[in-house]
């Protein structure tokens, strides 16, 4: 009996979660590990958002609602793109997924045909590639340069590009290496985009976590709105990763194909989360001032130790919650070095393998825990660093 899709063998088991599962067993047998593998905030929810959900959830708001979402909500993010990210969006031009991964499926389910191209910088987020392969398509990485700060140019898009291209997947700031575009940056990519015809995918997750400079959306440049899909989520930026509360934004044409497949796959997002969810996008920054100001601090943490690493490089992260170090003098791969750095250390950290083809050879360390512990874990790394 046949039980495995072809397209499925082509899915890799997710390696960060290899990393965990390694690290709970260690756990349990009584080894105290610190967790700097896993990307998600350490923070508790805003209660004010907490509570407009408790409260939905008492008057018995627990259905369905439509597959668009909440207009609700789908007009506070269309407020928060026009006024935040100066791309004039209408509510219609929104929808409310559950979580920016459904957002991620819907949009490349609903936009990619069989055998059609993405290009994908790598390294990259590993569900890029993934999904682009369960949808039929194509994924291309396109090569990011340790030397140049991991950004991506239209040279290396220009050696990568066929006509069967039909996408480009952009994140900035970026999973796992911290880049975070300028406007120059962007607007050379969007000629090229512009140039080739292409749809672009922009995740932007981690737009509230930057650190140097400031966050630019690509559907804010000329020309690009039309062609651009901007994914976004409240996991990182509230620390709802749990809510499940992702959304989309996309010109109308697209939004009508998309949402057939949110309408067949997941139906909607949970209904009293989006109610939770309005506050987030209503209230804004100042709910994670001092969120944001933290993860500052930590990332100085984990710098500040790799600079006292001889034997370690690294880029400077722009945002996002991670820095992604080299590790090639060490003459390692960066699977046997985080199974010893877990081992000899007990610090959880993810190989750079997970991170598409161009990963190797780094691994990420995600400023997610305590300062205590980040203190602690990055001390231990460096220890054991030393010995080798």
């Amino acid at each position: 009996m046949r039980t495995i899709t072809e397209r499925m063998k082509q899915v890799p088991y997710a390696g960060i979660r290899v990393v965990y599962e390694k690290a709970k067993k260690l756990e349990s047998q009584g080894k105290k590990i610190i967790h700097m593998e896993i990307g998600r905030p350490d923070f508790d929810t805003p209660a004010v958002i907490k509570e407009k959900a408790i409260d939905a959830l008492q008057k018995g708001f627990v259905h369905y609602t439509s597959n668009f979402g909440l207009d609700e909500l789908r007009e506070a993010v269309a407020r928060k793109m026009t006024e935040e990210n100066q791309v004039p969006t209408n509510f219609q031009e929104v929808i409310i997924t559950p979580g920016a991964s459904a957002a991620l499926a819907v949009a490349i389910l609903g936009l990619l045909d069989i055998d059609e191209e993405v290009l994908i910088p790598s390294p990259l987020y590993p569900a890029y590639p993934k999904l682009v392969t369960m949808a039929g398509g194509i994924p291309v990485t396109v090569p990011l340069n340790f030397k140049n700060g991991f950004k991506l140019t239209v040279d290396a898009l220009e050696k990568r590009v066929t006509d069967k291209t039909k996408m480009l997947i952009i994140n900035t700031p970026h999973n796992p290496t911290g880049a975070v575009y300028g406007d120059q940056e962007l607007s050379d990519i969007a000629e090229f985009v512009r140039e080739k015809d292409l749809i672009v995918i922009a995740d932007e997750c981690y737009e509230k976590i930057v650190f140097d400079g400031e966050h630019i959306s690509m559907a804010r440049l000329p020309g690009m709105k039309e062609r651009t899909v901007t994914v976004n989520s409240t996991s990182k930026t509230f620390s709802m990763t749990g809510w499940r509360i992702g959304f989309l934004t996309a010109p109308l044409a697209m939004i009508n194909s998309i949402v057939k497949v949110q309408q067949n796959l997941t139906i909607c997002a949970p209904s009293f989360a989006q109610i939770g969810s309005i506050v987030a996008y209503e209230k804004g920054e100042e709910l994670i001032k001092e969120m944001i100001s933290e993860f500052t601090r930590r990332k100085s943490i984990v710098t500040d130790w790799l600079q006292r690493t001889k034997k370690i490089e690294y880029v400077e992260p722009g945002g996002s919650l991670y820095v992604f170090p080299s590790i090639h003098k060490l003459g390692m791969s960066s699977e046997q070095f985080s199974d010893y750095i877990l081992n000899e250390a007990g610090v959880a950290v993810a190989p750079g393998k997970d991170f598409g083809p161009n990963g190797e050879g780094f691994v990420r360390i995600a400023f997610t825990c305590s300062t205590q512990e980040l203190t602690e874990g990055m001390e231990k790394i460096k220890k054991a660093i030393d010995r080798l």
